[in-house]
């Protein structure tokens, strides 16, 4: 038995806020090497035992101070991370990785590494697939793994020669080897399901605090946008769908196994206003549908919604979809199965951005999804990005405009951040743009910085990032 300490690394913290969610990706490699026989744990290092956020607007104005911990390597944050890694005596560590926690990722490995170099580091998640040349700027770090985990992390673990591993990327004397993508599960539906009681350096009560009802039934997405990084990181043609029965089953363990504790507050991002610089959960009785679609194939949803409807869960949920997935029965079964919110990617209310930006929905496709969610009495959040290459005051006027007309119940703004491995980032480094200089703390989509855009004026971006204030007049789930 190998003890492993599986690590999603400190984010929303150097923003004075932080995220008390399970991360799934760990969570589903966690589980997986439990069944093994190993001891694997996770740690969350954005996790605060408390019940208030930012909401958006403050989080924007965090940037300036965010910045700040990555140039102290001393910060006391960091000596508490490592401190935990430190005490659980892990064998191996692995990290999950996004471009944004890269420099976190760097600064905490190299301290484990000095104090303990007998430790395994290994990365993986997005950035580590993204880019196949990591472990060359993450020098403390051992291995990466590009794309999925459970199998690469378990051969690793056993011992199994690491030139041999798929999706393993290790040093040699001449340099790194890379074995490429992990090879594809073949069916998804017979991993067990994620880890939700090992939790790393939590009190009982704090235990309590995780939000353990995110699911995931779909791995990939079959869509195109340029600025995302799942078409590169799942690769489109290898879209996983679980089986509506054993998403169905999932939900019954979740609410067999963790929805009769006592708990107080609920931090799945979905949030009530408490005022205006605030926000606090209030009910933590909210299954989250992680995908990034979840409603891909008409049939499959309804025939998960027809599901979720006999068992009869009395369970709340949310998920993210796209406008044109919807039909007025799939929105009529969302209300009777217990939907109580939509999470919608508009993006733009400008139909040239939309086809720049290879959307394939246009907005009066967004205009008759919203409807038939209004007229089903589903909520929906209204997902909206400017900052795009060509994009103009009179684009982002319209995005104002179109934000306003669907009347979201809440609305989630962002600034265009260009991810590693994009489209979009690498046609903006052809274009000359150095993003490839630019500290990888940077590239999150919540700092208010018009980075690959010198067309929008300060004006209109303030503008822009007024339709904040409408969040302040609803009610409700984020």
């Amino acid at each position: 038995m190998t003890k492993v300490l599986l690590v999603n690394p400190p984010f929303y913290r150097f923003l004075n806020s932080h995220y008390n969610a399970n991360s799934l990706g760990i969570a589903y490699v966690a589980s997986y090497l439990n069944s093994r026989g190993h001891d694997a744990w996770l740690y969350n290092a954005d996790f605060l035992n408390n019940e208030t956020f930012l909401n958006q607007k403050n989080l924007f104005k965090g940037f300036v101070d965010y910045k700040k911990f990555f140039k102290d390597t001393n910060h006391e944050i960091w000596q508490e991370i490592v401190d935990k890694i430190i005490a659980f005596e892990p064998e191996w560590v692995g990290y999950t990785s996004y471009t944004a926690n890269i420099t976190a990722i760097d600064i905490i490995s190299k301290k484990i590494k000095n104090l303990d170099p007998s430790i395994k580091q290994v990365i993986g998640g997005v950035h580590a697939t993204l880019d196949p040349l990591i472990l060359d700027k993450l020098t403390s770090i051992d291995y990466s793994v590009q794309r999925e985990g459970e199998h690469a992390m378990s051969d690793l673990i056993d011992g199994k020669d690491p030139i041999k591993i798929s999706g393993v990327v290790s040093r040699s004397e001449s340099g790194l080897i890379n074995n490429f993508d992990a090879d594809v599960i073949p069916d998804i539906d017979n991993l067990p399901f994620p880890e939700r009681d090992k939790f790393w350096g939590l009190s009982d009560e704090e235990k309590l605090m995780v939000d353990v009802s995110y699911i995931c039934s779909i791995r990939g997405c079959p869509y195109r946008c340029n600025y995302c990084a799942s078409p590169e990181h799942w690769k489109r043609n290898k879209t996983q769908y679980r089986s509506p029965k054993s998403l169905v089953n999932e939900m019954r363990h979740v609410k067999e196994n963790y929805w009769n504790r006592k708990k107080e507050f609920d931090y799945s991002a979905s949030a009530n206003t408490k005022s205006k610089n605030e926000l606090i959960i209030k009910d933590n009785s909210t299954v989250y549908f992680v995908d990034d679609i979840f409603t891909v194939h008409k049939e499959r949803i309804k025939e998960i919604l027809q599901r979720i409807i006999t068992e009869n869960f009395g369970m709340k949920w949310k998920c993210e979809a796209r406008t044109d997935h919807l039909d007025e029965e799939i929105c009529q079964l969302m209300a009777k199965a217990g939907c109580i919110r939509v999470k919608i990617g508009f993006e733009s209310g400008s139909d040239r951005i939309l086809k720049s930006i290879q959307k394939d929905e246009t907005t009066d496709d967004m205009r008759k999804g919203a409807k038939m969610l209004k007229d089903a009495g589903v909520p929906f959040t209204g997902y909206f990005m400017i900052g795009f290459p060509d994009e103009t005051d009179d684009d982002v006027r319209e995005t104002i405009k179109f934000a306003k007309e669907i009347d979201a119940d809440y609305y989630s703004l962002s600034v265009l951040a260009p991810y590693f491995g994009t489209k979009t980032y690498y046609d903006m480094i052809d274009k000359g743009f150095e993003l490839d200089k630019k500290p990888w703390e940077y590239f999150f989509h919540q700092t208010g910085d018009l980075m690959v855009n010198k067309n929008i004026s300060e004006k209109v971006l303030e503008e822009y990032l007024a339709l904040n204030e409408l969040n302040n007049n609803k009610k409700g789930y984020v």
